[in-house]
């Protein structure tokens, strides 16, 4: 498990609004915090951390790319915010100790409750990992070529500033 977050630094957060509505956002800064927790910095979802303030549980889906295989982790999430040491600690070990050009809103940090693999379809086949990670790589770098044909006619996105 440990290696497939390190693998893909990128996960989906699934929350519930205070309506009932089912909420899904991109995390990238997902980390192992130790066997039991694993956290990610906010750095700007107020509709995930308005979520948790509400209702604190918590999915995370993490899936690493080329191998089409990951994780589901669920449990209840905790806030952390600025002064408080599980916030410095998260800070320190995704920037290295480097300190961010913006400062991180939150840290959340879920207690996994409860495991369970993700598995490609493709897996049910008989395909194997190295298999599918080679079939992958050439079908990302297809992709890859496809996009940055697609960025060249309308040119790259620009954010001035993230929301808080």
């Amino acid at each position: 498990m440990r290696a497939v977050i390190e693998a893909a630094h990128l996960c989906f957060a699934a929350t519930v609004t205070p309506d009932g509505r089912p909420n899904v956002s991109p995390k990238g800064t997902i980390r192992v915090w130790d066997d039991t927790h694993l956290f990610f910095l906010d750095l700007a979802s107020p509709g995930t951390r308005a979520n948790l303030t509400h209702t604190p549980w918590l999915e995370l889906n993490v899936v690493e790319q080329l191998s089409r295989r990951g994780y589901r982790f669920a449990g209840s999430a905790e806030l952390h915010f600025p002064g408080n040491p599980v916030f410095a600690e998260a800070v320190r070990q995704v920037y290295d100790g480097t300190p961010p050009t913006a400062a991180p809103s939150a840290v959340v940090l879920l207690a996994v409750e409860r495991a369970a693999p993700l598995l490609s379809p493709a897996y049910w086949r008989g395909t194997d990992e190295t298999a599918l990670r080679q079939l992958w790589r050439e079908r990302r770098a297809a992709l890859d070529r496809e996009f940055e044909a697609y960025l060249a006619q309308v040119g790259p996105v620009r954010v001035s500033e993230p929301a808080r």
